[in-house]
């Protein structure tokens, strides 16, 4: 949908007579997409981009390539920390690699392209569709394998201690560990058996209690509130945590 929406918008900006109008209508409406899209496919030349999927979230768009390969930008080129955004959340999924032999749920595998003026971070794509974009009652049908697969990826991250992440930490605390933060819409499930194929955007990662984990499930999305999936997931979790004692 986002594809011909931009596609559309990249026609009808260059109807718009004013340059100034046009390239705010470009630049803060439609985030270059073009220009983007154009850097992409002059360096690689030999992708087929025919099958080219776009979506678009938090500070940035992403270009889904043959279902493939997934390359993101930042929305404003021109913001200072969007490289560092982008490295900040290269060292967290680094350190966190042990958790895909572990969990069997996958995370960006990230790679730095610098194209021009812009800098993508090239990932692999990882199938799924995502868990708020499931209707409510499939949800609800699931909830307690999705809680349990939650809290299980919840506790075996909380034990990792990255010694590459240590100058992040700051100081150590008693309960507190890495979590995502921002779950509750960066969670991407096999829309037909309704796994957990894996967990996107890093980018706000950060040494915290497990307890604001399970508020990042359910923060900014009235939907999951209305599920509960934070307490179904804190639940299961404390049952792993009183087998593990």
């Amino acid at each position: 949908m986002w594809k011909y929406l931009f596609e559309i918008g990249d026609i009808l900006s260059s109807l718009i007579p004013v340059k100034k109008w046009r390239d705010y209508m470009r630049i803060h409406v439609l985030f270059d997409y073009r220009r983007k899209f154009n850097a992409l496919k002059s360096r690689y030349k030999n992708i087929h981009f025919y099958n080219m999927r776009l979506t678009k979230g938090g500070g940035s768009i992403v270009f889904i390539i043959n279902n493939k390969t997934t390359f993101k930008v930042r929305k404003y080129n021109f913001e200072a920390t969007n490289f560092e955004r982008f490295d900040r959340e290269k060292m967290i999924t680094d350190a966190m690699k042990p958790l895909r032999k572990q969990t069997k749920i996958d995370f960006p595998k990230i790679e730095f392209i610098t194209i021009g003026e812009y800098t993508f971070y090239k990932t692999n794509f990882i199938p799924g569709k995502l868990l708020i974009n499931i209707p409510s009652r499939k949800i609800i049908r699931n909830l307690d394998k999705i809680s349990e697969q939650l809290a299980d990826f919840i506790y075996k991250k909380s034990l990792l201690d990255p010694t590459e992440l240590k100058e992040m930490r700051g100081k150590k605390q008693n309960g507190f560990s890495w979590i995502h933060s921002d779950m509750c819409s960066n969670i991407l499930v096999n829309p037909k058996t309704m796994d957990i194929t894996g967990i996107i955007d890093w980018e706000w990662s950060r040494y915290d209690s497990t307890e604001k984990e399970f508020w990042g499930l359910v923060r900014v999305r009235k939907k999951m509130q209305k599920i509960g999936i934070n307490k179904t997931t804190e639940l299961a979790y404390k049952k792993i945590l009183s087998k593990n004692k």
